[in-house]
C-alpha cells in the first residue's frame, strides 16, 4: 500500500510539473497533447485509488461493527 501511494503522489508531483511547462508554452502542440492526455490518466488513477481505499475503509467499518 506504501508504494501505491508513494506513486500515487509522484503522478500527482509529475503532473503538476507538466502542466507548468504546459501553460508557459514551453511545449510544443504534440507534446502539449500528450501531456494532457497524459495528466488525464494519471488522474483517472488517483481516482480511482482514491475510491478503493474508501471501499476498504467501509469494508473494515462494516466489519468492525457487523462483524
Amino acid at each position: 500500500m506504501k508504494l501505491v501511494l508513494i506513486l500515487a503522489t509522484l503522478f500527482v508531483f509529475v503532473s503538476m510539473l507538466l502542466n507548468a511547462a504546459r501553460r508557459k508554452g514551453k511545449l510544443d502542440s504534440k507534446a502539449d497533447r500528450a501531456v494532457a492526455e497524459l495528466a488525464t490518466s494519471m488522474r483517472m488513477f488517483v481516482y480511482g485509488l482514491l475510491f478503493f481505499v474508501g471501499l476498504v475503509c467501509l469494508a473494515v467499518a462494516w466489519h468492525s461493527v457487523y462483524g
